[in-house]
């Protein structure tokens, strides 16, 4: 059974990035110019301001996600995953990380939500840019060495209409 909560616990967060996939894992290297930590990655998001959810299957999680606050009305989201989260949960995942998008412009506290992601990941699985735009998500450049590794990043964003 998949139940969605808020706020997950630190245990959720562990759980979860013990599993990420290393597509993922990849990606939060990049980003942070060291290479994958479970525990950080954990007490990193954890403890990032913003709104959270868990979905857990049968009580274990096989999602985290989120938005941090970049400035006024402007988010950028975060996704921890699991390979339960794709198969055989896709269906289930897409709709609640929609219906939580939807959520952030309905209370008013969004009027942008942001996606930022490795070329070279969305290059490796074009299924991702699908995804997004299942989401309502626009591509909206590519950002030249965005990475601290250097690598460039796609960027993508929802606004509010």
């Amino acid at each position: 059974m998949i139940t969605v909560y808020n706020n997950p616990t630190m245990l959720d967060f562990l759980k979860v990035a013990a599993r990420m996939p290393p597509d993922e894992r990849a990606q939060v290297a990049a980003a942070s110019g060291e290479p994958y930590d479970i525990d950080g990655v954990a007490v990193g998001n954890f403890c990032t301001p913003g709104p959270k959810w868990v979905i857990k299957s049968d009580d274990e999680p096989i999602v985290i996600g989120g938005f941090v606050p970049q400035r006024r009305g402007v988010w950028q989201d975060f996704l921890l995953t699991t390979p339960e989260a794709w198969d055989p949960h896709w269906f289930v995942v897409t709709r609640v990380c929609r219906r939580s998008m939807d959520a952030m412009f309905r209370s008013g506290e969004a009027h942008r939500l942001q996606c930022i992601v490795p070329v070279a990941r969305v290059q490796n699985r074009p299924e991702l840019a699908k995804w997004y735009k299942l989401l309502g998500y626009t591509k909206e450049g590519l950002h030249h060495g965005y990475y601290a590794s250097g690598a460039d990043a796609y960027s993508f964003a929802r606004v509010k209409h």
